[in-house]
């Protein structure tokens, strides 16, 4: 999930922050996100469909800890599945059923430790289970928003439209969706890291200087995203310095086409619907 290694490439303009600095502030957060790092640790029960609430008190122990600092969540779930991401899941769906076969397996044979490692794999957050917490969060008088579809955009929509001054996530594809603010990594202390889409033009590792919101989301997807696996060969840093020589992921593949890299017929089309995704997003 994500655009792999983007994280780690802006580390120079990543800040450390509790979230006691955004006291005062509306906050949207990637509920599934929670939800899945809470099932870690109830993942047998789930599994199984046993009843366990652990994964409720996960989400709701953050919810308080932002509270408790004077600020205001507004948790977002995923919605409907978009038509390009069905294959995705569907693959995803698969692996999580081979995970529950290799728990089961494991069980029987007496290997626990295996047996849990491959429950945490297998582990689907349902809609049921998100209904679950949607129920615990009316109760306790907690905004939340159900995207038309991908949690990302309507998060995006938000921080862009201003209805909530910062985004809580662990997807970096927040960031070519072009939110303003962003805390990764929130630990239960309410520690993180926080980007600001603001100071792009400071990063060390790879200079921005000179790019377009355009031009940084085309290296995500030329790098690999959700929406459109990379060309073989094809990482960020390398996506980076196309980009930056060309200016545009047409004539970036226009140039890949007259290489030796073999681009596949129906690349190009896949690549504007890719585009179209992270900026064209159904949102409430």
């Amino acid at each position: 999930m994500g655009i792999q290694g983007l994280l780690p490439l802006l580390k120079s303009i990543m800040v450390p922050i509790h979230v006691k600095e955004l006291e005062g502030c509306s906050v949207a957060v990637d509920t599934y996100s929670w939800l899945h790092k809470g099932a870690l640790s109830c993942s047998t029960q789930l599994c199984k469909g046993l009843p366990t609430s652990r994964h409720i008190e996960y989400c709701m122990h953050r919810v308080n800890l932002l509270r408790h600092y004077g600020v205001k969540p507004v948790l977002v779930f995923d919605g409907g599945l978009l038509p390009m991401k069905i294959e995705q899941e569907n693959k995803r769906a698969r692996t999580r059923k081979e995970n529950l076969v290799r728990a089961i397996e494991h069980e029987s044979n007496g290997n626990s430790a295996a047996a849990y490692e491959c429950y945490q794999k297998a582990v689907d957050i349902s809609p049921s289970i998100a209904h679950e917490l949607i129920q615990v969060l009316r109760k306790e008088n907690v905004l939340y928003v159900v995207a038309p579809y991908e949690a990302d955009a309507q998060m995006t929509f938000l921080s862009v439209s201003k209805q909530v001054d910062a985004v809580i996530t662990e997807d970096s594809d927040l960031i070519p969706f072009g939110c303003h603010r962003i805390i990764f990594k929130m630990d239960k202390y309410g520690q993180g890291v926080e980007f600001q889409n603001s100071r792009l033009q400071q990063n060390k590792d790879i200079s921005f200087v000179g790019f377009t919101n355009e031009m940084f989301l085309e290296m995500c997807i030329f790098s690999g995203c959700d929406y459109q696996q990379s060309l073989p060969g094809m990482g960020l840093k390398r996506a980076h310095a196309l980009i930056t020589k060309f200016k545009s992921y047409d004539k970036v593949i226009k140039h890949l086409r007259y290489s030796t890299m073999s681009v596949p017929p129906l690349y190009e089309e896949s690549f504007k619907k890719a585009i179209f995704d992270f900026q064209a997003s159904t949102c409430l």
